[in-house]
């Protein structure tokens, strides 16, 4: 659904620039599926589909910031979402050294 607003201040560069922040965490989560798919291709599959799980999920948390980022927005509020960037971060280490030392074990065999 589009939806048209008056053009006031800085409400369309702060729209413009919600979009490219989603577009740029879509690109990370699209990245990180595509190494979870050559990983499987290698044969290294569970961490194939960790990577693929974490691009899942950077990709749902991205939507979800979006749409929040865009209903504040039009509130003529803004949130700083402190939590969010903290639990998305620690997870992606966690998953992503998960995945590694998957990696190392299998290629030990």
């Amino acid at each position: 659904m589009t939806e048209i607003i008056e053009n006031t201040g800085s409400i369309a560069r702060d729209h413009l620039a919600n979009e490219r922040t989603y577009l740029a965490w879509l690109r990370t989560g699209v990245t990180l599926m595509g190494v979870g798919v050559a990983l499987v291709k290698f044969d290294v599959i569970i961490s194939g589909f960790l990577f693929t799980f974490i691009g899942i999920f950077f990709i749902s948390v991205s939507l979800y910031r979006y749409i929040q980022v865009k209903n504040a927005l039009m509130e003529n509020k803004y949130i700083i979402n402190t939590e969010c960037l903290i639990i998305i971060t620690i997870a992606t280490i966690i998953i992503i050294l998960l995945a590694f030392g998957v990696i190392l074990y299998e290629k030990q065999k």
